[in-house]
């Protein structure tokens, strides 16, 4: 199973797949499948209705996109980076850009 370097909340960039270019923010992990959602990325499915009392309607599901077709956006340089860990003072892990040294947290 690959680590996953990645938490809610980070901004990252969709490399591969129909969806490739896209800047989001993700919304969900699913750790076990290494998968991520994303706010944006998603498509409507429509729910149509079983009984009178309820009606039909249009629902937005998002679409899950695999780990290895993501990478972490860094906002300060408008760069796609790789995210490595170092230990800082008190020797806690610090999430970092491989590329420039950046701490990300």
């Amino acid at each position: 199973m690959i680590k996953i370097k990645l938490k809610t909340g980070d901004k990252v960039k969709v490399m591969k797949g129909s969806y490739r270019g896209s800047i989001d923010y993700i919304s969900r992990l699913d750790l076990k499948k290494q998968l991520v959602y994303l706010k944006k990325i998603s498509r409507k499915k429509y729910i149509r209705s079983t009984t009178d009392s309820k009606k039909s309607e249009l629902e937005n599901i998002m679409i899950p996109v695999h780990v290895s077709n993501v990478a972490y956006w860094l906002e300060d340089r408008n760069e796609v980076t790789k995210i490595s860990f170092s230990k800082g003072i008190d020797n806690k892990k610090i999430r970092q850009s491989r590329k420039y040294n950046i701490k990300i947290d």
